[in-house]
């Protein structure tokens, strides 16, 4: 995931609204904020997200106090670690859920041939 752009109108000095490629999902904030919370580089910086925003940075002071180097990578490299987590699991519950289709249809099938009816 890319941060494009700051968005200008949602942003001040103590706020940072960051507009990502693709859009944020809310499943991939919540990840990316439980990874964020765990870094001691972002121990000076919360984040938020509001429906249909951005991420948002709150850095408790001064945006120009937050030790900048490297900053959008990291946010970055979180984001496309998230992404790929929820990915995962989007992957995971689909397979889950094709796997019960198949045993639904194997009972419904296996029903049908017991009985001597057709399935419709």
């Amino acid at each position: 995931m890319r941060i494009t752009s700051i968005n200008r109108k949602e942003s001040n000095e103590y706020n940072l609204e960051l507009n990502t490629e693709p859009k944020l999902e809310q499943a991939v904030f919540d990840h990316f904020q439980l990874q964020a919370a765990r870094d001691s580089r972002l121990k000076h910086i919360a984040f938020s997200k509001l429906e249909n925003s951005g991420l948002i940075l709150h850095t408790r002071g001064l945006v120009d106090s937050v030790n900048s180097d490297g900053l959008a990578s990291l946010i970055e490299d979180l984001l496309t670690n998230a992404e790929s987590i929820v990915a995962r699991e989007n992957a995971s519950t689909k397979q889950e859920a094709n796997l019960m289709d198949d045993q639904k249809n194997a009972i419904i099938e296996a029903a049908a041939i017991k009985l001597g009816i057709p399935i419709k």
